[in-house]
Order: structure tokens, then sequence, then C-alpha cells
């Protein structure tokens, strides 16, 4: 895992020991039965390590989050040369890992339903002039006094945007938030945030 961050420049991304000292970690806060706000309990997150119990901060996730989705793009755009630098992963396995399971449903979002580790939702209209349903892929997290949400939400380009603009991957929109604060729902708000800033992109091709 450690190669892997360092692969993908994430070098605020670190193992979550309690006993080392971590430069700008957050303390961790939850609600007690009384509904007041107190200091999270220890937690031993190394039994996790094999694909969690990390530290990392927005900036890191955000560099994951661009990883993937250039990964996912990077067979369907060419730059000037006809050459792209290969993604992280293969287009497939990007494709694979965002794959809904049929008959599944996420319980945060009535249009989602469940990828590999990834909740997706799916690109769909079924009536004129009515609600187009945007494809996206979010994973959420929560642990003891945090909760989190990364939210990847793929540019649609039109043939000829990208005829006249110059496009290489990544291109869509991508919304990380941490919060030092368990059992908070994080998805609604990352998708409202990615929906405006992809309204702006979309506004900038039609001037």
């Amino acid at each position: 895992m450690l190669k892997m961050f360092r692969d993908l420049d994430m070098l605020s991304t670190v193992l979550d020991d309690n006993e080392a000292m971590i430069y700008n970690r957050a303390r961790c806060y939850i609600y007690n039965k009384k509904g007041r706000l107190v200091n999270a309990p220890y937690v031993d997150n190394s039994y996790k390590w094999a694909g969690g119990g990390f530290l990392s901060s927005v900036g890191d996730l955000l560099k994951f989050g661009n990883a993937l989705l250039y990964s996912y793009q990077a067979g369907q755009f060419k730059n000037k040369d006809g050459k792209l630098l290969p993604g992280y992963l293969k287009p497939s396995t990007v494709a694979m890992m965002w794959t809904p399971v049929p008959k599944t449903e996420v319980s945060w979002d009535r249009d989602g339903k469940y990828a590999m580790a990834w909740a997706v939702v799916e690109k769909n209209q079924q009536y004129g002039c009515c609600r187009q349903q945007r494809h996206y892929a979010s994973h959420t997290g929560g642990a003891v006094g945090a909760s989190s949400v990364l939210l990847i939400l793929p540019e649609e380009l039109e043939p000829e945007a990208v005829a006249a603009w110059p496009v290489v991957p990544p291109r869509g929109v991508i919304v990380t938030i941490i919060c030092n604060m368990q059992s908070v729902s994080l998805n609604s708000t990352a998708l409202k945030i990615a929906r405006e800033f992809d309204k702006e992109k979309r506004a900038q091709y039609i001037d």
C-alpha cells in the first residue's frame, strides 16, 4: 500500500499509528448518549492496514480520484502526438470496478447501486425534458470519530466540443470531503458541489 501511495504522489497518506507523531493529525469527535460532543475513544486501526486504517488529506484523495479518472478515460482521448501516458490502472479495470451489481441499492442514494467498493449511479433518462441521471461513482468512509467521501463525476463531452478544445484526461469533477466527526452523511453534499462545478464547466463550452 505504501508503494502505491508513493506512486500516486499521496505523500500525506500514512498509517494511522496512535503512538507516532503525525503532523496536522486532526482530533476526532463523537456525540455521546446525551447528544453532547466528546472526544472519540481510542481505537487501534492496525488490523485494517491490508486495505484501510490510513490517515490522509483532501489533497491526497483528490490525487487518488484524478488517477482513477485518468485511468478510466485514457483510452477515450488522444493528445496532439496521438499518445497519452498510460493510467495507473487499465481503463477496463476501472470500468469493471464501476460496473454496478444488478438488484442492489445503496442506502444514501436511491439511484445508486453497489459496485466493487464503489457506489455507482448510471446515466439514465426515462422521459423527454425530464430529470437526467448523470453517471458518477462515489465511495464513503466512516471510522471512530471520522467521516469522508470521494465522488467522481466524469465529464460528458459532445464530439463537437472534443474537436474544438484540446482535450486530455482527466475530464470531470472530483469532490472529496473529510470530517472529524462520526456518522456524518456527506455523499449528497459532495454531489451538489460536483454538479455546480460541472454546470460551470459546461457553460464554458457553450460560450
